[in-house]
């Protein structure tokens, strides 16, 4: 009797422990949207860089190196937003890539870069849109 309560406990917490299982896994692959934006996942190759190198690669070709480029993130958590930034003015040296709340008097951009949406609001004002590029969009200052 002793032998099929401890069997059968065995088999209960089994089938417990393989259910907490699946459920954490599916869990995980359901919530597949937000991994392009954990840290750990950038690195060089994997496939949020590499759209994102996509994106600045054709920017590259059109803004002049020497520039100043806000890179403006509005589709993303705040908390991403520096990790964008950051990869953008890695894969963009010729540039002065920071973000776009960055700007200050001293440091006006004279393109602006919005990922993955176009920029919407009333501060755009001074910019106008000079093209799409894959994955993002490309503005430039009006002059003052």
């Amino acid at each position: 009797m002793l032998k099929r309560l401890l069997l059968g406990l065995l088999v209960l917490w089994s089938g417990v422990s393989l259910l907490a299982e699946a459920r954490r896994a599916i869990t995980s692959w359901d919530a597949r949207a937000g991994w392009e934006t954990r840290p750990d996942d950038w690195r060089l190759g994997s496939p949020p860089v590499a759209r994102l190198e996509a994106c600045l690669a054709a920017a590259r070709r059109v803004v002049p190196a020497g520039s100043t480029v806000a890179f403006a993130t509005p589709a993303e958590p705040a908390e991403s937003a520096l990790l964008y930034v950051r990869w953008a003015a890695y894969l963009m040296p010729a540039q002065d890539v920071f973000g776009q709340d960055d700007a200050t008097a001293d440091r006006t951009p004279r393109y602006v870069l919005s990922w993955r949406v176009p920029l919407a609001g009333s501060g755009l004002a001074g910019l106008r849109p000079v093209r799409q590029l894959p994955g993002c969009f490309l503005y430039k200052a009006s002059q003052p």
